[in-house]
Parts: structure tokens; C-alpha cells; sequence
């Protein structure tokens, strides 16, 4: 048997995992590993290296089995949470010292205001993607039309080329925006990526999305630093989801915002918008 010590250690979805089972074999005395496998869509010995502490559930497999185990919403969040951290930590992910990345400046206005460009940028990043207009109005979804137009705008600026074949070709690998520089591009952006949101929110199923928020009260010194926090999420955010066949383009944004009215003429904070 093992001791409560024992017991406090393991990860939450461990623990509900094998409650759940004990339940079953509860009402049913030959209710083997091999059912519960079967009931949960899982091969028998995936679950039994799950049981035995071996390996953690594959992520994949995480709704179906929170749906077939009936957790209520509280005990889902801290099971997907708990499965999550036996997966990945931020400190696993490195990022490299050096940054490469193309820097978009208020010149490039189109290019950063209208998000449609910067998605066909992406797209190159897509193994399916077969360099061609028609595949970006078919993939991001927008007319014929606006398609040309946002190819155009990018031949225009240097930042696709037409190669011998007559298919597009990206000229720099990847791309950023200034930070901290008060940018008219850069307000129109974030306005337009978060009427996305509002759409996305009651469109797409929740399984494809994350929405979520943290409030907490803030030292204003801290800031900056929270700032470089978030900088650095985002580019471990890019390292991890780099590699695997990727085939579709997701959009992360991040909201940090004051809730309370700062008396500005008490800090040092810019009052220039972003």
C-alpha cells in the first residue's frame, strides 16, 4: 500500500486517474486495467505506464479521458494543470542570446496594422503551404481580392520575392516589432487583434482556444520587469511550438493593463500610448 507521503506527491490527474478506477473495480470485481483502458480510448499499456508513475497521460489524450472519468470544472482545470506541468516547465525551454529577427518599424504600417500580412508571412512555416496566393486566400480565408492586395503590399516592401518558378519566396526568416516606441501601426494591430478575439471567443470550440486573465495588485517599479517576463514567454512560446508539422497558425495575445487610475504625475511611467 502506499503511504500518504506517497500519496501527497502524486500529480493531481494521477490521483483522480486511480480513484476513478478503484471506483469501478469497486462495483465490478473483474473490472480489469485492460477495461478501464478500453473505456478510456487508451492503449493498455500506455495506462498502465500512466498508473505505474512511468509516464505522464499523452496530453492528446487529456479531454476524452477528463469527459470519460466525469470531472466537474474545478477538478478539470487542476487536472489538465497538474498533466500540463508533468509535460513541459518554462525552464525547459532555452532561447538563444542572439535575436535575428527582422524589425518592423512604423514604415512598415500596413504590414504590422493589418493582420492578414503578417499571417501570410507565417504561413511559410506551414509544411502544406504551397507559396502561392490562391493557398493564402484559401488558408487565411479572405477573398481573391485581398489576397492580391496583401501580396502586392509585401512584394512592395521587400519582404516576399518571386523566385524562378514563379512561386513566392519569404526574404528574412522572421520577424518582430519595436517595443516600447510609441506606434500608431502597433495601437491599430492590437485594436483589430482583439475584435478577433471577441469572434474567436463564440466561434471556436474551447478545445482550440485559451483565453485567460490574471488580475493582481502591482508595485509600478515592477513593471519593466514584468514587461521582460512577458517578452520572454512569448519567445519560449515560439521556440516550443517551432518544431512538429505545423499545418495551422494560432494567434497569442497578451493583456496587461491597469485597472485602477494611475495618478501619472506620480511615477514615471510614459503616458504615450503604444
Amino acid at each position: 500500500m502506499l503511504s500518504s507521503a506517497v500519496l501527497m506527491e502524486q500529480a493531481y490527474y494521477l490521483k483522480k486517474l486511480k480513484e476513478d478506477f478503484s471506483k469501478r473495480q469497486r462495483g465490478n470485481a473483474a473490472y480489469s486495467l485492460r477495461s478501464y483502458a478500453r473505456d478510456l480510448g487508451l492503449p493498455p499499456s500506455t495506462l498502465s505506464q500512466v498508473l505505474l508513475g512511468k509516464r505522464p497521460l499523452p496530453l492528446k489524450n487529456s479531454n476524452r479521458v477528463v469527459e470519460k472519468i466525469r470531472l466537474n470544472a474545478k477538478e478539470r482545470t487542476l487536472f489538465i494543470d497538474s498533466l500540463g506541468k508533468k509535460h513541459i516547465t518554462l525552464d525547459q525551454i532555452k532561447i538563444g542570446h542572439g535575436d535575428d529577427r527582422f524589425i518592423l518599424d512604423e514604415t512598415y504600417f500596413q504590414i504590422i496594422a493589418e493582420w492578414e500580412h503578417y499571417a501570410a508571412l507565417i504561413l511559410f512555416d506551414c509544411g502544406d503551404f504551397d507559396r502561392t496566393t490562391v493557398s493564402i486566400q484559401k488558408r487565411l480565408g479572405i477573398t481573391k481580392v485581398r489576397a492580391e492586395v496583401v501580396v502586392e503590399n509585401l512584394l512592395k516592401y521587400g519582404m516576399l520575392s518571386i523566385d524562378e518558378d514563379g512561386l513566392l519566396v519569404r526574404t528574412h526568416s522572421r520577424f518582430r516589432t519595436t517595443e516600447d516606441v510609441a506606434s500608431h501601426a502597433l495601437r491599430t494591430s492590437h485594436r483589430e487583434t482583439l475584435e478577433i478575439a471577441q469572434t474567436k471567443l463564440e466561434e471556436v470550440a474551447v478545445e482550440l482556444r485559451d483565453f485567460s486573465s490574471l488580475m493582481v495588485a502591482i508595485d509600478l517599479d515592477k513593471l519593466p520587469e514584468a514587461k521582460i517576463v512577458i517578452r520572454e514567454f512569448r519567445q519560449k512560446m515560439s521556440e516550443l511550438l517551432k518544431t512538429g508539422k505545423r499545418s495551422e497558425i494560432f494567434q497569442l495575445a497578451i493583456q496587461f493593463y491597469p485597472l485602477t487610475k494611475i495618478d501619472s504625475s506620480n511615477n514615471a511611467i510614459s503616458k504615450e500610448p503604444q
